[in-house]
């Protein structure tokens, strides 16, 4: 074999190497992990002012609207609903985003104060609380104005969005035999 064959050979499989390990550490470090059987998750809101040709992310009464496929008048009852509702859910989130950068602020000193660390992060869990069963009761107060398969569709809805993800179906488990005597 010629020299000039053999280094070649050996630039081609430097290459080679290079390309995989290239793709080992996209995959391993620089991609974001694929989650099996989940979708992804929503875009960001787009920067205040939004960009030009931006879709702006859907609001509630947009989500609601398109999956349980309400009529005009559906529409409305539900568009009051929620502004009816809407400065009390406005101001518990800004009470959650305050005590959570309370934790931050706290567990970014030398010696940070777990007893207010904990309170905080039970406050946090409570209003978390209160909004979720006050977004209950909006549903509630809604159901009265849809059919019973709108109905149906929109509390699998809230249970899709407050446990998250369903679970993967499991195999049916087969009998497991007898024990021989011993």
């Amino acid at each position: 074999m010629s020299s000039r064959l053999l280094q070649l050979l050996l630039i081609s499989s430097l290459l080679l190497n290079s390309f995989v390990i290239a793709g080992f550490v996209y995959r391993s470090w620089i991609a974001p992990p694929v989650e099996m059987g989940l979708t992804p998750p929503p875009p960001p809101p787009p920067p205040p002012g939004g960009a030009p040709g931006a879709a702006p992310r859907p609001g509630p009464l947009e989500v609601i609207t398109r999956e349980l496929s309400l009529d005009d008048g559906q529409r409305e009852v539900f568009r009051g609903l929620i502004e009816q509702h809407a400065a009390k859910r406005r101001q518990r989130l800004q009470e959650i985003h305050r005590d959570r950068e309370q934790v931050a602020v706290e567990m970014r000193r030398p010696q940070p104060d777990l007893t207010k660390v904990e309170g905080l992060i039970d406050r946090v869990s409570e209003l978390r609380g209160e909004l979720i069963k006050e977004n209950l009761r909006t549903l509630a107060a809604f159901e009265p104005k849809l059919s019973p398969e709108q109905r149906g569709r929109m509390y699998v809805i809230f249970a899709d969005r407050f446990a998250g993800a369903p679970p993967a179906p499991q195999r049916p488990r087969e009998p497991a035999s007898p024990r021989p005597p011993q």
